[in-house]
């Protein structure tokens, strides 16, 4: 088998991540935008060790449950993976795949609760992070294709709302002017509709006042513009430095009666309306240890920490972001909480600082992707506390680490899916774990 063979091929499953599996002449085969009982042509892309990647080609006999795509992008954008089913189907297709990743890891069938649907499987995202660039005379703004830095430049999204697109192309039509020059264009919405927009530069903007003032007028939603200098040749989006144009400080973002205000510096969840539900799940999770005392770590701005107070003694919010710790002091006092003592500095240090000095009832921890240190994860295997809550949209980080705390004295009791991010592949879990 080389790169550029045709094929034909049955697909037997969809795994984590999305794509379609299939064996031919005996060997693995992966290929997107494919269901389960499909028969497709494709072409090889990469052939590794192991397995082959495919393009997909033509879908040769199609599954009933197939569908036509909502966006016009889909087949090119590597933003989604499921617009060709539906709804309910994709709900299915990834709660599969990623238990079947989770109980292999485990070493046994491992069920899960849910996923909870989203209240909206369309236009959902508060947040997008466009990259901008010029290529043979034409301004470019969208979404790279799939495992490429190739951009699809963009004419629609149906996960972010209309007026993002909007401000994309009102910024590129001022990039193919010469009044901006720009590395990415990042956009965040809060709760109320205001608009958040950061202009991410090389250099400081000379006109940057008069381009502010006529997006605004252009865009009256939008209430708040930066300029993030990112002079670095990586592929990271921001730099560490924001200049605040015009506008508020921070993007209000409600989740019930909790108000945070939240910098362009500072992560928040893209899914705001689910997101109150998994800290819904996670308040009555936690109701046997009400007038505890808790540990929130990786805490960003308190998201979950300002509502776990409500039913504390008190806790610790533990965040190494020092533009998402001030966030959080600036949270904690809006909505006058006394009883959470925020810690700036890693996660991994910081409950060993605590643990010197008392013992707290329970922990909750919501790590990046690439789920806990190793050592870390052996560490809190052994702490005498009740409860571990563990959030992650990473099924294999996630059964990895909860392998290493059943090896001490924890033992996994619930899981719960949330779909956070319909259309895609991915799935937010919240996996429960008791003192044995």
């Amino acid at each position: 088998m080389k790169i550029g063979d045709k094929i034909t091929l049955e697909i037997e499953k969809i795994i984590w991540e999305g794509r379609g599996l299939g064996h031919y002449n005996g060997q693995v085969v992966m290929v997107d935008y494919v269901l389960p009982g499909e028969k497709v042509k494709l072409s090889v892309r990469e052939v590794k060790k192991d397995y082959i990647i495919g393009n997909l080609i033509d879908v040769i006999e199609p599954s009933k449950e197939r569908i036509t795509p909502r966006c016009r992008h889909y087949y090119q954008c590597g933003g989604c993976s499921f617009q060709h089913t539906s709804y309910e189907y994709q709900l299915r297709l990834k709660k599969l795949a990623s238990l079947e990743v989770i109980s292999r890891i485990l070493g046994r069938e491992v069920y899960s609760e849910g996923p909870v649907r989203s209240y909206n499987p369309w236009y959902y995202r508060n947040k997008a992070q466009f990259p901008i660039s010029r290529e043979k005379g034409r301004v470019l703004g969208g979404f790279y294709k799939k495992g490429t830095h190739e951009i699809v430049d963009l004419l629609e999204c149906p996960l972010h709302p209309s007026v993002f697109v909007n401000i994309l192309q009102w910024t590129k039509d001022r990039v193919r002017r010469g009044d901006l020059d720009l590395r990415y264009l990042y956009i965040r919405q809060g709760t109320s509709g205001d608009i958040m927009v950061t202009f991410v530069v090389r250099d400081r903007l000379k006109n940057g006042k008069e381009i502010v003032r006529e997006l605004i007028r252009t865009f009256p939603e939008v209430t708040s513009v930066y300029e993030n200098i990112n002079k670095s040749h990586s592929n990271v989006i921001l730099g560490d430095k924001f200049y605040l144009m015009e506008g508020k400080e921070k993007l209000e973002q409600m989740l019930g009666d909790t108000v945070f205000m939240v910098s362009p510096g500072s992560f928040f969840q893209v899914n705001v309306q689910l997101l109150k539900s998994i800290i819904d799940y996670i308040l009555d999770t936690v109701i046997p240890y009400k007038g505890g005392i808790f540990v929130d770590g990786y805490a960003g701005v308190g998201t979950f920490s300002l509502p776990l107070s409500r039913f504390s003694r008190y806790g610790y919010s533990i965040e190494e972001n020092p533009i998402a710790v001030k966030d959080a002091i600036d949270n904690v006092r809006l909505n006058k909480i006394s009883n959470v003592r925020i810690r700036m500095g890693k996660t991994e240090f910081e409950i060993r600082k605590i643990l010197k000095n008392e013992i707290f009832n329970y922990l909750l921890v919501d790590p990046p992707r690439k789920g806990l240190d190793k050592e870390f994860s052996s560490f809190l295997s052994q702490i005498d506390i009740g409860l571990i809550v563990y959030i992650s949209c990473n099924p294999s980080t996630l059964a990895r680490d909860i392998k290493v705390l059943e090896g001490g004295n924890f033992i996994l009791k619930k899981l719960r899916g949330f779909d956070l991010f319909p259309q895609t592949a991915h799935i937010e879990y919240v996996a429960v774990l008791e003192r044995r």
